[in-house]
């Protein structure tokens, strides 16, 4: 039975050595990421000048806004 423990142990320090070495992977990769471009392109695609949903979300959330007052009031 011990053998069994034995043999769980190592697989299971493997598995957190493996783990580790990916984290720090993935780690070294996030670092070295130019975050730059991501903003540049992020501004290229959402350019809010252009946005007419705004009016549309302003005039739902005066009705909810309305409706909200009601219930309070009875």
């Amino acid at each position: 039975m011990s053998t069994i423990f034995k043999i769980l142990a190592v697989v299971g320090a493997v598995a957190v050595a493996v783990a580790a070495f990916l984290a720090f992977k993935k780690h070294k990769e996030l670092e070295d990421y130019d975050y730059e471009d991501l903003d540049d392109d992020f501004d290229d695609c959402c350019d809010c000048a252009d946005c007419t949903t705004t009016d549309d979300v302003e005039a739902d959330l005066d009705k909810v806004e309305d409706a909200v007052e009601d219930v309070d009031k009875d």
